[in-house]
């Protein structure tokens, strides 16, 4: 027998086939050899051992007969195992691209949260440089407002030295009243007597609200 119909890797799907072909093979003269011989190599190599037989003029016609049908066989044996190993290869190919495809959703969820978070931080740059803008504008203009009232200061300073040519600055005058004032209540200077620690508090008092309305409206005249 030529061809084994339990074999699961003939390629043939029915015993009555196998069985056709078998008896081909013995009814011409011939036999397991050439299907064994050639059982797993590829078809080139039982192409070229079929017309070895085929050219030689020296072997009979039967024979020949039965090696053709040995290789048209094995020709089935071939397609099915070259079937098999492209239906591995298309398995593997399929399993591939389910990896790509899954590795690109990856890819393509990660650039959208990258995205966003772009834009998050984009917009949080904005808020900071608008609300930088508005402090630098702030400060301008409190600067601004500090000059302005320190020039006003330095030339209510230079009318009271005009006016007064000879005197202590209203300036420097009311800051020395304010710290000889200072000086004394830390000393115990003005308590002697709660009536007198009274009447020196009283007059201390007076002495701060007249520096204070003086340094902001000085007298123009004694």
């Amino acid at each position: 027998m030529a061809v084994d119909f339990r074999d699961p890797k003939s390629g043939f799907r029915h015993c009555e086939v196998v069985l056709f072909i078998n008896e081909e093979v013995l009814r011409n003269g011939g036999g397991s050899g050439f299907y064994l011989t050639f059982r797993s190599r590829p078809w080139k190599d039982i192409e070229d051992g079929l017309k070895s037989v085929v050219a030689d003029k020296q072997v009979p016609h039967t024979i020949k007969r039965a090696c053709a049908w040995s290789a048209l066989a094995l020709g089935v044996r071939v397609a099915s195992r070259q079937r098999e190993k492209q239906s591995r290869r298309v398995q593997q190919l399929h399993n591939q691209v389910e990896e790509h495809e899954a590795a690109t959703w990856t890819l393509a969820t990660d650039l959208q949260r990258l995205r966003d978070e772009r834009d998050e931080v984009v917009s949080e740059l904005h808020n900071a440089r608008d609300s930088l803008k508005q402090v630098l504008h702030e400060r301008d203009m409190l600067h601004k407002k500090l000059i302005e009232f320190e020039l006003s200061q330095q030339l209510l300073a230079e009318s009271q030295d005009a006016e007064y040519p000879g005197t202590m600055p209203w300036t420097l005058m009311v800051k020395r009243q304010r710290k000889d004032l200072a000086t004394g209540l830390q000393s115990g200077q003005y308590a002697a007597s709660p009536k007198k620690d009274h009447m020196a508090s009283k007059s201390s008092k007076t002495v701060l609200e007249t520096l204070h309305e003086g340094e902001e409206f000085p007298a123009s005249s004694v």
